[in-house]
């Protein structure tokens, strides 16, 4: 008499798999994790996310400037980023740590940080002046509310009987 147990070891073979194939993808996950490759995307995505909200504050900061000389103008450029540098190391310091900023080194940290800053600056600009919180470029921005009165002025002429 013979035992078929090919269902048993089938079985057993499918749950075997199971395990290493489990097994497998931890340990692939803690050898990714090792190397800093799957945590290297998330890092920068969360460097170009900080970098963003530097420069919107940088840009926030100078306002005055802005209307001043307008968003194109050089000195509104190293204001905002004067004031994003400071903001950007100071409110993400685990970001840059997690992109490798040597952050016990001042002067590297200020390099790198307004390196990175000066490329973000044109697409954060953009945003920014693209919001519909920002005036459109062709609206008249007097500095003071005394120049109002010198705006040109639009008129209307009401005529009695006359149907629009």
């Amino acid at each position: 008499m013979s035992v078929d147990l090919t269902p048993i070891t089938n079985v057993l073979l499918q749950l075997a798999g199971a395990v290493i194939l489990g097994v497998g993808t931890w340990a692939i996950g803690r050898l990714l994790q090792w190397l800093g490759l799957k945590t290297s995307a998330q890092a920068m995505a969360n460097l170009d996310d900080a970098l963003g909200k530097a420069v919107t504050y940088g840009l926030q900061q100078s306002q005055d400037l802005i209307r001043q000389k307008g968003w194109d103008h050089a000195d509104v450029r190293n204001a905002t980023l004067a004031a994003a540098v400071p903001y950007l190391i100071k409110r993400f310091p685990d970001t840059l740590k997690a992109v490798g900023v040597d952050l016990s080194n001042e002067k590297a940290t200020t390099e790198a940080v307004t390196g990175a800053l000066d490329r973000a600056f044109p697409h954060a600009a953009a945003t920014a002046a693209a919001s519909p919180a920002t005036p459109p470029p062709t609206a008249p921005t007097p500095p003071t509310t005394a120049e109002l009165a010198d705006q040109p002025r639009v008129t209307t002429t009401l005529v009695e009987g006359a149907h629009a």
